[in-house]
């Protein structure tokens, strides 16, 4: 968007810690203070465009959400999708809180966004972003655009602003109290041209498996996050990492313990990771994944396995086979 309306992305990318890069790598990550701050600098150098967010939130579309993106398209229908998307929303930075409205039966009748941990400055940005990524990603799970009844936005615009009322076929209120769209009768009840009741447990899985068990810190944190994670086999101890990242191993435990967090920490985090994956994916026998994860006997796999998920290896299997089972 900047370099289409000629501006230099540098120099904002740059003041948010990132590069240009960046965008390009398949394994590039950034926190959320460099997104917020990236945000505020392309809010600021973007204010003269009008309708800049509106036509930034048309290119969110939703396979580039990831993991979420995929769990949503291959759900039953648009109120399972919803359910798995907003459930899951904590894995990307949105500044707005997603959550949807039913009806009697359980069937969504609206989609909701909450404003109240959006700072001030950002307020119209992300409001107006909504107002073109809402409907986008309804088209997308769909692929056409859902029966949308009425769009709700505490914008000040007047009526036919950017041409939305024609684009979306529906009816846009502003200056209403809150972002709210709300769908036709029957619209949470419709199939999804996607759906896959296989690939849908599979991808919530994974999604559950991100939100608990992903590098909750930045910095150091995440990069011994991201070396242990490559590892197959035999994981290294503290030292060796500390070594691949050009550190003493006094300066990585200082590092860690200065962001709350251990070597121990991670290392648990990672196996309980790769021991849901092996558990969810495969029939190898618990002596065998325990040896995978670098334990020496069943019973240690067992013992780190409750003491982190409160659950037995065999039992989180068990359920996990049933969920699989039950979505053929």
């Amino acid at each position: 968007m900047l370099i289409e309306h000629g501006i230099d992305p540098d120099p904002l990318l740059k003041e948010a810690g990132l590069q240009l890069s960046l965008l390009s790598d398949p394994w590039g990550t950034l926190d959320g203070i460099q997104e917020l701050t990236f945000l505020r600098a392309f809010c600021r150098s973007t204010a003269h465009i009008e309708g800049v967010a509106f036509v930034t939130g048309l290119r969110y579309s939703l396979i580039s959400y990831g993991p979420i993106g995929l769990a949503t398209l291959v759900s039953e229908n648009v109120t399972a999708g919803l359910r798995v998307f907003t459930q899951m929303q904590g894995l990307g930075y949105a500044l707005l809180a997603y959550d949807i409205t039913e009806d009697d039966e359980g069937f969504a009748t609206g989609f909701v966004a909450d404003d109240q941990y959006v700072p001030p400055d950002l307020l119209d940005f992300v409001h107006e972003r909504l107002l073109g990524s809402g409907p986008t990603f309804f088209r997308d799970l769909r692929q056409e655009n859902l029966p949308i009844r009425l769009i709700e936005c505490p914008l000040d615009r007047p009526k036919g602003w950017m041409n939305l009322e024609a684009r979306w076929q529906t009816e846009i209120v502003y200056r209403a109290p809150r972002s709210c769209i709300h769908f036709h009768p029957g619209t949470g009840a419709l199939k999804l041209p996607l759906a896959n009741a296989l690939l849908a447990v599979n991808y919530r899985v994974l999604c559950e498996n991100m939100l608990e068990t992903g590098p909750k810190h930045t910095g150091t944190a995440n990069s011994v996050y991201q070396v242990l994670m490559q590892v197959r086999g035999v994981f290294p101890n503290a030292p060796e990492v500390a070594e691949t990242l050009h550190l003493s191993e006094r300066s990585l435990h200082r590092k860690l313990a200065s962001q709350s967090m251990s070597y121990r920490q991670i290392i648990d985090s990672v196996r309980l990771r790769r021991a849901r994956e092996l558990l969810d994916t495969s029939e190898l026998p618990l002596a065998e994944v325990a040896d995978r994860l670098g334990f020496s006997e069943t019973a240690s796999l067992s013992r780190f396995f409750r003491r982190v998920s409160g659950d037995s290896p065999s039992a989180y299997r068990k359920t996990s086979k049933g969920l699989f089972a039950s979505s053929r």
